[in-house]
């Protein structure tokens, strides 16, 4: 079905992919349908050119367009926060254009439109429960596939919308838009990826409604070590089926997302064998689990529920259980090894391992994805904790007895605005990483070698992950607390934002031991030489470890705080930062196997204080360099100052987070004060990103009923909000059902 659409569309629009960001779900259905006439044919490939993917280009803000009301509404003209928006320097509107143009702009208005108009999508006037979060989540769900506001034609024009748009769905509310992504995204994207054919009519059956997906790969005792997980699939040559087993408890499919109560089918990854019981390692299969017609689950399938959860309560996941359940040999995802009707096992693979990779390399987007989503979840709590800290007002100076907002306060500065500068540095970077993972994909899907780009994508991505949901993880808590006893009423939001984020940290691999993958490749190349650097990262993101015995001989020369706060020279303090940490944790590793430790001990014990350090200064220093590449592109202007600003901030704090690295390496040898200096540059910035912060959340945040904080609405009045919230909660002003077991207590026995 999709493949026949995008064949009746022009194919003068497929070169204009090549600049956009892109999805596995599209680029698959790009290739299978428009490079059709190629298959069977050996294709040449071509030397990926990566220069072309070194820059980010937005579009000038056009005053036509700034004036669109649609877009631009108007913001209120009273208020605690119109004096904020008086003294800014800067044009919100301006600053929004810099990180959209105007089609980024159509989609997000009529998709917030959309859900703002249709009733299902109305908030609750009460907290629900579980399952009545479940069912509204899923009723939503299925009205926005069926309004299909993100069509082939808008997919064929803009790629990069794909994840754009399910930014725009995960600002609204995340339950059903995660729902939707797997059941209709990730699921088709996995087949299509993996597919050799053969499953096309799953596809279609997929996006017409008729079957809802899901992906499962975890186990009960089984995560991040996909290799040791022990559901089966053993091939049976008499009835051409494979026959799926699950041995126990421990070896059960969980954590899957669509699975507890609404899937029918599910891409499972299962433990390989043939009829003459060797193994072939972790392979994908669709499963069908439940009857489309019935929801029953089919004979031989235990499926279930893994419970409540401490976010994203209408997301049913579940747990799946298979007692020689028999699936047809189609059924196999073959692209990375097939069992003939005869019984064998061919792999266009040679290398185990590689055929392993490639089985999971369909999942690398998702990492990209989660950097994203991570920071929408940011945006909003930023977003309520600025506008709150402007309009909340406590205290004053000893002789005026008017009270000042907290967010004149510096300590309240100190606390918001790294959080903030976090959200802008980490929001160009997705645009430059997204932008490079779809690139380099189609590339790749249209039949180019990635070569070093595939590693250095999953050693980035391994690293730019934990990265971006442990900044969110640790501004969202700061938010909360920075908006007192409010910020934890559920009215808030925070709370829930703070929750909804929290499996961020785990899914799509375990933080602390995904982030293993960036230092692995690190030290794996590091082994080669210096000079290694230069070929195997095209992208950029450790290329300047090439001049390592350069950098690590450089010194910091600040001599005031403005040059402290050069965005150069904090990414020249950080490029020293990732050498010196190589070169400690590549000696501790040789150290180590010397001692006659073996290479998985070495990385095992080299891993605090060396290895994951390394891994996170590598990721942080990633976001100053996309950052730093958005910035160079962007018009002179009071915005580029501002937004330039942030960027310094967010620099700042992260060398002067490894202030004791630095000087036990010598850095800051020439400038004994230099953390002084930094501290000071600092302190300036504060007042100054005050006064545009206002205008800053402005460009950043969704409108009102997305939003939907009482904290954080636009005009400010904050009471005016939490009055009627909590006045018109249900049951605020009655008293309890249960008031007799106040007054009369019958429940305590006399002791008389």
């Amino acid at each position: 079905m999709l493949a026949a659409e995008l064949q009746s569309k022009s194919s003068d629009k497929v070169h204009r992919i090549y600049d956009r960001e892109c999805n596995p779900l599209l680029l698959t259905a790009i290739r299978r349908s428009l490079c059709s006439s190629t298959v069977g044919k050996k294709q040449q490939p071509e030397k990926i050119d990566m220069t072309e993917f070194n820059t980010i280009s937005r579009p000038s803000a056009h005053p036509e367009l700034l004036a669109n009301g649609t877009y631009f509404p108007d913001l209120p003209k009273s208020g605690p926060l119109t004096k904020y928006r008086q003294q800014s320097a800067i044009d919100w509107r301006k600053v929004k254009l810099a990180f959209n143009d105007e089609a980024s702009l159509e989609l997000q208005h009529s998709t917030w439109n959309f859900l703002q108009s249709h009733p299902l999508f109305a908030r609750p006037s009460r907290p629900l429960s579980t399952d009545e979060s479940r069912h509204l989540a899923t009723k939503q769900m299925y009205a926005l596939h069926d309004a299909n506001l993100f069509g082939i034609d808008k997919l064929l024009e803009r790629p990069d919308f794909v994840a754009f748009f399910n930014h725009v769905l995960m600002a609204y509310d995340p339950n059903f838009a995660v729902k939707h992504s797997l059941g209709f995204g990730m699921f088709s994207s996995v087949i299509q990826a993996l597919d050799v054919g053969r499953l096309s009519h799953i596809i279609q059956q997929n996006q017409s409604g008729e079957i809802l997906g899901a992906f499962g790969l975890t186990e009960i005792s089984h995560g991040t070590n996909a290799k040791g997980m022990r559901t089966t699939a053993t091939y049976d040559v008499k009835t051409k089926e494979y026959v799926l087993n699950t041995p126990d408890f421990e070896a059960a499919k969980c954590w899957i997302g669509n699975l507890g109560k609404t899937c029918t089918h599910l891409v499972c990854y299962a433990q390989l064998y043939t009829e003459d019981g060797r193994h072939h390692g972790l392979n994908a299969f669709v499963v069908p689990v439940r009857d489309p017609k019935t929801l029953n689950a089919y004979p031989g399938v235990i499926v279930g529920d893994l419970g409540e959860k401490s976010g994203l309560h209408g997301v049913d996941n579940g747990f799946v259980m298979f007692k020689k359940y028999r699936i047809p040999r189609d059924y196999l995802l073959a692209k990375t090894g097939d069992v003939n009707e005869e019984g064998q096992f061919v792999s266009p693979y040679k290398d185990e391992n590689k055929r392993f990779g490639a089985s999971l390399g369909a999942l690398s987007g998702g990492r990209v994805g989660i950097c994203g989503i991570a920071n929408i979840y940011l945006t909003k709590a930023i977003s309520i904790a600025i506008r709150y800290s402007a309009s909340r007002k406590q205290f004053g100076a000893d002789d005026n007895s008017e009270e000042l907002p907290v967010l004149e306060y510096q300590s309240q500065q100190f606390r918001l605005f790294p959080h903030f500068a976090n959200v802008f540095t980490i929001k160009m970077f997705n645009l430059w990483f997204a932008k490079v993972y779809g690139d380099v994909l189609l590339k790749m899907l249209m039949g180019e070698r990635n070569g070093h780009v595939g590693m250095e994508l999953h050693a980035l991505s391994s690293a730019a992950k934990p990265v971006c949901t442990w900044a969110a993880r640790d501004g969202i808590q700061e938010c909360r607390e920075a908006c007192g006893g409010h910020g934890f009423l559920k009215l808030s939001t925070l709370g829930d934002l703070r929750n909804d984020n929290d499996p961020n940290c785990t899914y799509e691999g375990e933080n602390n031991v995904l982030i293993q993958q960036a230092s692995n490749w690190l030290l794996n190349v590091r082994a080669r030489g210096f000079e290694a650097f230069e070929v195997v990262s095209p992208l950029g993101s450790a290329a300047f470890l090439k001049d390592s015995a350069k950098i690590l001989k450089s010194r910091a020369n600040w001599k005031t705080p403005l040059q402290a706060l050069d965005i150069q020279a904090l990414l020249d303090a950080l490029n020293w930062l990732v050498a010196f940490l190589l070169e400690e944790t590549y000696a501790k590793t040789v150290q180590l196997k010397q001692k006659g430790k073996s290479s998985f001990e070495a990385r095992n014990e080299s891993q605090s204080f060396y290895a994951r350090t390394l891994s996170i200064v590598y990721g942080e220093r990633a976001l100053i360099y996309a950052a730093n590449k958005f910035l160079n592109n962007l018009e002179d202007g009071q915005e580029k100052i501002a937004l330039q600003r942030l960027v310094s901030l967010c620099g700042a704090n992260l060398v002067l987070k490894y202030s004791g690295i630095f000087y036990e390496g010598g850095y800051f040898n020439q400038t004994p004060k230099a953390m002084s200096l930094l501290q000071q540059g600092v302190l300036e910035l504060l007042p100054l990103v005050k006064t545009d912060a206002i205008s800053l959340v402005d460009a950043i945040a969704p409108p009102d009923f997305v939003l939907n904080s009482p904290l954080g609405m636009s005009d400010g009045e904050v009471y005016k909000h939490m009055e009627s919230a909590i006045m018109q909660a249900p049951g605020a002003l009655e008293r309890p059902q249960w008031w007799r077991d106040v007054v009369y207590r019958d429940y305590i026995k006399s002791k008389l």
